[in-house]
């Protein structure tokens, strides 16, 4: 594990929670499956989470941790690299989202399903809501686009490693505990303050996962093959279970981190402890790297490709088990042609922007 691209695991599972999202949104519902199915479809969300908690600092020390080493960037680096990395694509997608929420607030686009009217209508176009959304400073309301939440609480994350590196933290465990006191301190100041209160977010706890298991997989912690294996195959159907029984009887902002983020922690760990096991296969790792792609359009395709086959009386010339399939492959096929036409290539240009740059700087 020298470097980030040989954890094919990681790979695998962000491509696994990104499906998973997808399926969240399938709209199973115009065929009588209920909600209860889908919505666990958000657990991807838990392990995108878990596993973002993994990679920062794996960015940070240039790998798997070892005593005496220090950052490998600044605050300044590491936050332009999370910008660059994850703000230009959404920016797109939020400019898509606004062009269909004009031709529907138009009645460009004719016999607007409830649905479609609600995720995309002229409240959007809002210069306010728009900026917000933009900067990641909704604190009291959702972004225009739904699922843009959890890059808020993504930021939030990264602005506190941000400041942890900026007070001169450069060991992980001076990271750590800046990063609890940060968070600690944001928890008590919540009730007077909305930024607080974002700040202080419970699902906040699954990137503290991610961060503590780079750190037992970095001491050589890890679990036994067959256990893993078991692990890898029941973590989803128990997470299942555990919602299905009630069996965690947990109330509040807690429930979440303990029910799903605990279960995707060892999910993860059981992954990374069988990466040397596991084969390399090209295809998924490129779908991996097509997941935050796939995630993002997805908030769109899902909406629109639902309203087409309802308008057009095709979802009900189709079976669930017909459709499912369909509405997967074409959110998959979308969001791999926007990774490897968009998001590849406006990366490539930033990077190489940055280098010449930085050649004129140094001449």
């Amino acid at each position: 594990m020298s470097s980030l691209s040989m954890i094919k695991n990681i790979q695998y599972l962000r491509f696994l929670a990104a499906a998973l999202v997808v399926f969240a949104h399938s709209n199973l519902q115009i065929y009588g499956v209920g909600p209860q199915l889908t919505n666990l479809g958000g657990f991807g969300v838990d392990i995108f989470f878990v596993v973002s908690g993994f990679i920062m600092p794996y960015i940070i020390f240039g790998g798997l941790y070892r005593e005496g080493v220090s950052a490998k960037m600044g605050a300044a680096g590491f936050l332009w690299r999370r910008i660059t990395r994850i703000w230009p694509m959404y920016f797109l997608t939020i400019v898509m989202v606004l062009f269909i929420s004009y031709l529907v607030s138009t009645g460009a686009i004719p016999n607007v399903t409830a649905d479609l009217a609600y995720i995309f209508n002229g409240s959007k176009i809002e210069p306010a809501w728009i900026f917000q959304t933009l900067t990641f400073s909704h604190w009291d309301r959702p972004p225009i686009l739904g699922i843009g939440w959890t890059l808020q609480v993504e930021f939030l994350f990264y602005a506190a490693i941000a400041f942890a590196l900026a007070a001169s933290a450069k060991t992980l465990e001076g990271i750590e505990a800046i990063l609890i006191a940060f968070f600690f301190t944001a928890l008590i100041m919540s009730p007077s303050s909305p930024i607080a209160s974002a700040f202080s977010n419970a699902m906040v706890i699954e990137f503290l996962l991610g961060f503590f298991l780079y750190r037992t997989v970095s001491r050589g912690l890890l679990i036994q093959k067959h256990i893993a294996m078991i692990l890898v195959v029941i973590t989803i159907p128990a997470v299942l279970l555990i919602e299905h029984t009630g069996a965690i009887k947990l109330q509040g902002n807690l429930y979440r981190p303990i029910a799903w983020g605990v279960p995707a922690f060892f999910l993860t760990w059981a992954a990374l402890s069988l990466e040397s096991y596991t084969p390399k296969i090209p295809t998924l790792e490129l779908l991996g790297d097509a997941s935050y792609s796939l995630y993002l359009t997805h908030g769109f395709v899902s909406p629109v490709f639902v309203y087409l086959l309802v308008s057009t009386g095709i979802a009900s010339a189709l079976s669930w088990w017909f459709y499912l399939p369909l509405y997967l492959i074409v959110c998959q096929l979308i969001g791999l042609a926007a990774h490897l036409y968009i998001e590849k290539p406006l990366n490539r240009y930033i990077r190489n922007l940055v280098r010449v740059e930085k050649k004129c700087a140094t001449a």
